[in-house]
């Protein structure tokens, strides 16, 4: 790394949030690429109030480190991290991101020949190798955004018209100037970030990036795409904490675009008309996240109550489980009975709740398991105030429910990956 501000050639700005195993595979690619003794890495950390700091300033002892007291959003903390940046170049660099080796050199050596270029990003690949369409694309006027949402461009993605929001019809090996590239790897002239005031803090997270891109072109330079490097990026990794939360900064972010553009914006529809359209969206998206998240719950309360029902009830006579002659529905008043119920139930929904069960980029059998032990020994814990319940009938619907859990789950996966591999077999050309 160079020991002094006039040494330095890119300032490279990564914002974290609760990633460190991500942030440290960013951080060894970093160091295996050409022209990073001649980098300085400023790190600013949203708050994660983890172990991040730690982590990480103990395996890279070069970094910058600035830590916030508040997550303040994306674009604000690289606000801030530019301010601290000595370099000629500026890249702003998602902590999920792993750069290849001849990344840094290849996207200075492009700016270098093109004086006229602002912006540029490198051609951005899932982890599995296709192409993450994000990484090229066109302001959502009305227009395009309507082509995407109804899904015309995914019937016709090479159409220049229908397919022009992420660009389908373009070659993905093909360098070109675009109107916008993904805000997971942002390259450019420093200069040029300082003068049209870095990012619209109105922005949270999402929208700062096609904002950025709008003003820069704005300004009279070039946005490029350029393929010729290549990143890999495991898009979402912070964001897939908070989903539901994710989806609402998502969408308020599109509602700040069409106020701060609208009139600059030609387009056959009224503000407003695209307004309710980006509400109507919103909450279509969001209320089905919160559709599966509840029919999940629900199945899960079925099978626990319906557990619990059969060994409160009709196993009274199976040896080793529950006593004879103790049948907790006959002895028991209703009142009671219900609160049990409710107030197991709530137990065991909450905390899969916040574990994350109920999100499909968080849910494994280990967290599940995790998650019902948890909850049965908070269960197990309440059962001294609700007499004259015992300790080791509860054991026993725990496991029970556990066992219920996983196999109502498993057998949902198994199908799901039955019907998406039916799904392409019969979509597979001849």
């Amino acid at each position: 790394m160079p020991n002094d501000k006039k040494d330095i050639l890119i300032s490279i700005v990564i914002v974290n949030y609760k990633v460190p195993h991500s942030l440290i595979e960013a951080l060894d690619s970093l160091r295996l690429a050409k022209y990073y003794d001649r980098s300085e890495v400023i790190i600013v950390d949203n708050a994660s109030k983890d172990s991040s700091r730690e982590i990480i300033t103990s395996k890279f002892e070069e970094v910058r480190w600035i830590q916030l007291k508040a997550n303040i959003g994306f674009g604000k903390a690289c606000n801030i991290g530019a301010e601290a940046a000595g370099g000629k170049y500026l890249l702003l660099l998602n902590p999920d991101a792993v750069v290849s080796a001849d990344t840094l050199a290849s996207v200075v050596e492009f700016m270098e020949a093109r004086p006229s270029a602002g912006l540029m990003g490198p051609k951005i690949l899932n982890p599995d190798g296709t192409l993450q369409l994000s990484c090229r694309r066109s302001i959502p006027t009305p227009a395009v955004a309507l082509y995407y949402f109804s899904g015309l461009s995914y019937l016709f993605p090479k159409s220049r018209r229908f397919g022009s929001y992420h660009l389908t019809y373009m070659d993905e090996d093909e360098t070109a100037q675009v109107e916008v590239i993904s805000g997971s790897f942002m390259f450019m002239r420093r200069g040029l970030f300082n003068e049209i005031g870095g990012f619209d803090k109105r922005f949270f997270m999402y929208g700062e990036d096609i904002d950025l891109c709008y003003r820069i072109a704005g300004a009279g330079y070039e946005v490029w795409y350029y393929p010729e490097t290549k990143i890999v990026h495991q898009k979402g990794k912070s964001s897939a904490k908070r989903r539901v939360r994710s989806r609402i900064n998502f969408y308020g972010a599109m509602i700040i675009f069409l106020r701060k553009y609208h009139g600059q914006q030609g387009s056959i529809f009224p503000w407003w008309l695209t307004w309710v359209g980006i509400v109507f969206l919103a909450t279509l998206n969001i209320g089905a996240i919160a559709a599966r998240m509840a029919a999940a719950a629900i199945i899960d309360l079925a099978v626990l109550n319906s557990v619990m029902w059969a060994f409160f009830s009709k196993a009274a006579s199976v040896p080793f489980v529950i006593p004879p002659n103790r049948p907790y529905y006959e002895i028991m008043p209703v009142l009671p009975l219900i609160a049990t119920h409710a107030l197991t139930g709530f137990a065991f929904v909450f905390l899969f709740l916040y574990n994350g069960i109920y999100s499909a980029r968080q849910y494994s059998l280990r967290n599940l398991i995790f998650s019902g032990a948890l909850s049965s020994a908070l269960v197990m814990c309440g059962v001294h105030f609700l007499t004259p319940y015992s300790r080791y009938d509860f054991a026993v619907i725990m496991a029970a429910s556990m066992l219920f859990f996983i196999l109502w789950r498993t057998a949902l996966s198994l199908s799901v990956k039955a019907f998406r591999g039916a799904s392409n077999f019969f979509q597979k050309k001849p």
